[in-house]
């Protein structure tokens, strides 16, 4: 059976335009806090830094001068752009996302990602993203707009997790399937045939 569809958050029409507004406030300084989210994702997650293994770091801190850091920090603010400037249509990222949560499946196969990196994500970005709104806002504006986008990166991490998610039944599936040819007995008489026409007794190769 599939899984039931994950919904987007139905915000009015008000929160959307709140929503907008607080993107405006601080678009401009996008790349700044988007590197301002991956530092402290490392800070919160050292684990995470095998994930990126070209990034060079300064002792415990992430080199912000470097390109590679610059270019995922970038990256992953593109999706939380993308979620804001889609208010009007969220379920036209659901493919995205999918996708997105699908490359990182075989990451979490090896071993390389944890399902609660998500969480650190999460809590990362509405970090810095208050911290930034903090700028321009007052106290109770701020807190009612982090509140909405608590609501829309939520669901963004929840559709990309949900993707991960499919990517690695899909890819234990083929696991189990690729076991069960590897010990069927069409197989298991092939390799004792093979061994025979070698002239090796099959008992000594198992």
């Amino acid at each position: 059976m599939a899984p039931a569809a994950i919904s987007w958050y139905c915000f009015t029409q008000e929160e959307k335009n709140d929503l907008e507004h607080s993107w405006s406030l601080v678009e401009a300084k996008k790349n700044h806090i988007a590197c301002d989210i991956y530092e402290m994702i490392f800070n919160q997650c050292p684990e995470a830094r095998r994930l990126f293994p070209k990034l060079k770091f300064v002792g415990s801190k992430p080199d912000r001068k470097n390109n590679e850091f610059a270019f995922q920090a970038m990256r992953f603010m593109q999706v939380i752009e993308g979620a804001v400037k889609a208010l009007d249509h969220l379920t036209s990222l659901d493919v995205i996302l999918d996708n997105l949560g699908r490359r990182h499946g075989k990451l979490e196969v090896n071993g390389k990602f944890r399902s609660y990196y998500w969480s650190v994500f999460l809590e990362c970005s509405i970090y810095c993203l208050r911290h930034a709104f903090s700028k321009r806002m007052n106290d109770k504006e701020v807190d009612h707009v982090i509140i909405l986008w608590r609501y829309l990166l939520r669901d963004v991490m929840k559709k990309i997790k949900a993707g991960t998610t499919a990517d690695i039944a899909h890819r234990l599936h083929q696991m189990s399937i690729d076991d069960s040819r590897k010990y069927s007995l069409p197989a298991i008489q092939h390799k004792e045939s093979n061994a025979s026409s070698a002239g090796t007794d099959f008992d000594d190769i198992l």
